[in-house]
């Protein structure tokens, strides 16, 4: 057995939260898995849960596919392991990842980061995704992909001993990833990439109808109510600018405001997948090329860029001074991306 490997991964086209930085890490640069990615991640909501490590109120935004998305790319074989199969199997965590590694699996699954960021004992969790796609047995680590090191998301290694206690700490209530899909257990995600057979060619049709569901804020959690009930309180498409900005307004009139920028996180990387999506249908020839789209589209990428930017700039200096500017990148952001993605629209109908 080699004494360390690390699978291949890139730099991820978006990272707003581990699931979507996990799957495009792997398969950012791959050309078959981009024709199911571009004819997905276009539809977008939000809803309010209680945030899992505060117990504060928090307005969770994703793209759909959310965290599903391991599990239904057509180009990852997504395994799932709970905590008595790792155990029977390999008798201890450390094997286990040498092991599945070794098989050209990655790991993805809730460690103890807690555990992990501190030499001493702490009497909290903070229980968060680990994506582990590598190991070296002559230096006892793990390499691993995570947002919690550097405050962005990174590349970085992780010691036996701490993927070990970050692992044991954990119970199945700890565990929002695997007990939320898989009926309250503890466990892994083995992941193998499955990308060399072209399974799923680009569906035109669908992003069409994924494009007008988006723009017409319609519902689109309706069609998966076979697989779980759902929050009643889910705001779709382009409702989603509203809903994000009255909540930042409010906030923005609060005393001692305490903004959440996640949301504005995920925005930014709706927009750059839908850029790099537009390019992609133009450069494959599935719609003809036009400059003046692209450059449309550029700018509600760079507005919601420079309205993300300028409300940690607030946050940081607590000049609600700039709401105002902040309000205008936000419906600049909106009103140009509705007028390009009807145009998208047209431009599909014309092709199928």
């Amino acid at each position: 057995m080699a004494n360390s490997k690390k699978l291949p991964v890139t730099k991820p086209l978006i990272t707003s939260w581990q699931w979507h930085a996990t799957l495009f890490s792997i398969l950012s640069n791959d050309e078959n898995a981009k024709k199911w990615i571009f004819s997905n991640y276009i539809q977008f909501r939000c809803y309010n849960i209680t945030e899992i490590f505060t117990g504060d109120d928090m307005l969770l935004a994703d793209i759909m596919p959310g965290s599903s998305s391991l599990k239904e790319c057509p180009y990852l074989i997504t395994s799932l392991m709970t905590k008595e199969m790792i155990e029977s199997y390999c008798g201890n965590i450390i094997d286990f990842i040498i092991k599945t590694i070794n098989l050209n699996g990655y790991v993805y699954g809730v460690f103890d980061e807690a555990k992990i960021l501190s030499e001493y004992e702490v009497d909290y969790k903070f229980p968060h995704e680990l994506f582990i796609y590598g190991y070296d047995m002559d230096k006892e680590i793990f390499y691993v992909g995570d947002f919690t090191f550097k405050d962005h998301y990174s590349f970085n290694t992780v010691s036996f001993t701490d993927v070990q206690r970050g692992y044991e700490d954990i119970t199945a209530s700890d565990d929002h990833m695997f007990k939320d899909d898989y009926k309250g257990r503890r466990g892994l995600y083995v992941i193998q990439k499955n990308s060399d057979t072209p399974y799923y060619e680009v569906d035109l049709r669908y992003i069409r109808d994924t494009l007008s569901e988006y723009l017409n804020s319609v519902d689109s959690k309706d069609h998966f109510r076979m697989m779980r009930n759902r929050f009643d309180d889910t705001t779709f498409g382009m409702n989603v600018y509203d809903r994000v900005l009255e909540r930042i307004m409010k906030q923005m009139s609060e005393d001692e405001p305490d903004f959440d920028i996640r949301a504005l996180h995920l925005m930014y990387d709706h927009k750059v997948l839908m850029y790099e999506r537009i390019k992609y249908l133009m450069a494959n020839g599935f719609i003809e090329y036009d400059e003046s789209l692209i450059k449309n589209y550029e700018l509600v990428v760079k507005n919601v860029l420079t309205a993300r930017n300028l409300l940690i700039k607030i946050s940081i200096n607590n000049d609600i001074n700039q709401a105002s500017k902040f309000k205008m990148y936000f419906e600049i952001a909106k009103e140009k991306e509705a007028a390009v993605l009807i145009e998208l629209v047209a431009r599909l109908d014309a092709k199928i």
